[in-house]
């Protein structure tokens, strides 16, 4: 990646080459995955350990597993949200990805059924329990939560069939 600069006043610009190495996740990435919408975050306040742990705390009480972790981290506004008026307090809104290897706990499930959703398209709150346990430090938009289950297929015990043999190659042309 190579990184340009410039000074405003003097116009000079400085280019550094900056080598990103992505090393995959040990074990993988998590097969259960969810997405929530903080509400009253930057992105640039949950950049720090300290409030990635602040959620993830946070996401325990909803999700009853203990090897959660955060996957990613994007701004609402990478996501088709609204540049905030600037009114003190305002924020972009942040999307928080977080993955575990245990399954989505019944409160997670339910608020990301079809009958939360439709709830949702009339206006009203999913239907869960787990409201509060951000509160008072995130603003979740439960109507945005994302669950992602894993894809496995199970194996097929069915025979393959057997398709026509080969062709034999065409004859030579006559001389």
């Amino acid at each position: 990646l190579q990184v340009l600069a410039y000074n405003r006043r003097t116009y000079e610009t400085v280019a550094q080459r900056l080598v990103i190495t992505v090393v995959p996740a040990p074990g993988g990435d998590p097969p259960y995955q969810g997405e929530f919408l903080v509400g009253n975050r930057n992105v640039e306040e949950l950049l720090p350990a300290a409030a990635q742990e602040i959620f993830l705390q946070a996401t325990a009480g909803v999700w009853d597993q203990d090897d959660l972790h955060v996957i990613n981290i994007t701004s609402a506004l990478d996501r088709g949200g609204r540049v905030p008026l600037p009114i003190e307090g305002r924020k972009e809104g942040v999307y928080v990805k977080v993955g575990s290897h245990g399954t989505f706990s019944p409160c997670l499930a339910s608020a990301a059924s079809p009958q939360s959703r439709f709830r949702c398209s009339l206006g009203q709150q999913p239907l869960a329990s787990c409201y509060d346990t951000f509160a008072p430090h995130f603003t979740i938009g439960w109507c945005n939560l994302t669950l992602v289950r894993p894809t496995w297929a199970p194996p097929s015990h069915a025979p393959t069939p057997m398709g026509t043999p080969p062709l034999p190659p065409p004859p030579p042309p006559p001389p």
